[in-house]
């Protein structure tokens, strides 16, 4: 699941800036924009291409199950194991607060710190770079520490410490090697967040496609949940308050990730012994 995240994120947030911060000041935004159509039709392509696993070409569940059925099969898996809905509440705190930060923190980098547009994209590809670096490393950490306490400590309380970090460093040093720095750690505590991706369908170990399909309710929810907030709340809070109700939402993660107890948590294994 590391390589999972360490490829979505490659491409979307680190990349992607990346490019943006070459091709914009040469060809304009418009041009980047089809720059990156053509980037997605590629990336289509060589999956077609590429990718022949013949499994993954066949229907994976019998003739007999209607889709629908089994759609709603596995939304009820929320309240039928809530430790389950629990986790995908966890899911979209990960990353609510990401899409948010792309919607009103370019504004406050350029505006406010006096950052160029250019600089901001390539402080958010060393973002993202170090996320999935840490992405993989966290899949290894998370295996040694336990998973519930990786997610719990290194994900939920190491990023609300980065996120408040990430506004209050820049805002009070101006200094773009500052940020990159405080980047560099939210990047970082972001990734702690991985092993929720083994965790959750290690709940419902008889339903683990089901519980990875509300794994990615949780990531998909967190694309529209952070820039909702953002829209109803920038006015009344303010970047300031925001970023502190990110912090506190990411608190509110981890201490929920701390009743979500498995035996293969090492965690659990040792209060068990002990």
């Amino acid at each position: 699941m590391g390589w999972f995240w360490f490829a979505f994120t490659g491409g979307l947030p680190t990349l992607g800036s990346a490019l943006a911060s070459w091709s914009v000041p040469r060809a304009g935004a418009v041009a980047t924009f089809w720059i990156a159509t053509a980037l997605v039709v590629v990336g289509g392509l060589i999956l077609l291409v590429g990718v022949r696993e013949p499994r993954g070409r066949a229907r994976l569940v019998s003739q007999r199950e209607k889709p629908i059925r089994a759609l709603a099969h596995s939304i009820s898996l929320l309240w039928r194991k809530p430790k389950i809905g629990i986790a995908c509440l966890v899911r979209v705190i990960n990353t609510a607060p990401e899409f948010a930060f792309l919607v009103f923190l370019p504004g406050f980098f350029i505006n406010t710190v006096g950052f160029t547009l250019v600089e901001w994209l390539r402080l958010l590809s060393v973002i993202f770079t170090s996320n999935i670096i840490w992405n993989l490393l966290f899949g290894l950490l998370g295996d040694r520490l336990g998973w519930r306490r990786t997610v719990a400590t290194c994900g939920g309380l190491g990023c609300a410490l980065t996120t408040l970090a990430l506004y209050y460093v820049p805002l009070l040093h101006h200094n773009f090697g500052a940020a990159l720095a405080v980047g560099v750690l939210y990047g970082a505590t972001l990734a702690g967040y991985v092993p929720l991706s083994a965790l959750m369908p290690s709940l419902a170990p008889e339903e683990k496609g089901a519980a990875l399909s509300l794994l990615n309710l949780g990531a998909g929810a967190s694309v529209w949940v952070g820039p909702a907030l953002v829209g109803l709340l920038l006015k009344p809070l303010g970047i300031a308050g925001l970023m502190w109700l990110f912090a506190g939402l990411y608190l509110f993660s981890g201490m929920l990730a701390l009743t979500l107890r498995h035996p293969s948590d090492r965690s659990v294994r040792e209060t068990e012994v002990s």
